[in-house]
């Protein structure tokens, strides 16, 4: 079944795990979404330049679906205190090498009620159950 396949390395920092702890999310819960390791990605995009942001729905390992929200990183998120990167075949990767391909985590959260049924709408469009 067709879905998106993201080659993005993400860039998580102090800041960000925080804010994930606080939702009872962590690092690899974003990488298994992202990555697509449980089942298939959607991924949109909304803004431009500064504000653009990739909005990504993927399920977790327990069936729920994630929702997460990034914007590309710079080279000062890289020097954030606690800043690590997860590439996307899981390997460490030095961070501070900082590449295009990089994707802040801003946000993520379990998938609401509206966003859990688009998702499935999706897959039904795609050929997916």
């Amino acid at each position: 079944m067709p879905g998106a396949r993201l080659y993005w390395t993400l860039v998580f920092t102090d800041d960000s795990l925080g804010h994930l702890a606080g939702r009872g999310i962590d690092a690899d819960d974003v990488a298994d979404a992202v990555f697509g390791r449980h089942g298939p990605v959607r991924a949109r995009h909304g803004g431009r330049g500064k504000n653009e942001r990739w909005f990504v729905v993927a399920p977790l390992a327990e069936g729920e679906l994630l929702t997460c929200v990034l914007r590309a990183a710079k080279p000062r998120d890289l020097e954030a205190e606690g800043a690590f990167v997860v590439p996307p075949r899981g390997l460490p990767e030095d961070p501070t090498l900082f590449t295009e391909s990089m994707r802040l985590c801003v946000s993520a959260r379990v998938s609401d009620d509206d966003e859990a049924r688009s998702y499935r709408a999706w897959r039904r469009s795609k050929g997916g159950r």
